[in-house]
């Protein structure tokens, strides 16, 4: 039997997995580590700053990472 925090958890971490697999773009630019506060936008009008591929799929594979320990933990009480 699976107690709310373990199944919390597992529903954040597969949350966080997925949105890290699906959208990398949208994860990096939420984060001040890449853009600080006053270097992230540049221009008149704010205009976005290209984003490294490699970066993505470093993103990419934390995010797969991330994904198997909330499965993990998801899968924990049938084991």
């Amino acid at each position: 039997m699976i107690d709310v925090r373990d199944a919390l958890a597992a529903a954040l971490a597969i949350g966080i997995g997925l949105a890290a697999v699906v959208a990398p773009g949208a994860v990096l630019r939420l984060q001040f580590a890449v853009y600080g506060a006053d270097t992230g936008r540049h221009g008149e009008y704010g205009g976005d700053r290209e984003l490294d591929d490699r970066l993505l799929w470093v993103v990419r594979a934390v995010g797969v990472a991330v994904l198997g320990v909330g499965v993990y933990i998801a899968v924990q009480p049938m084991l």
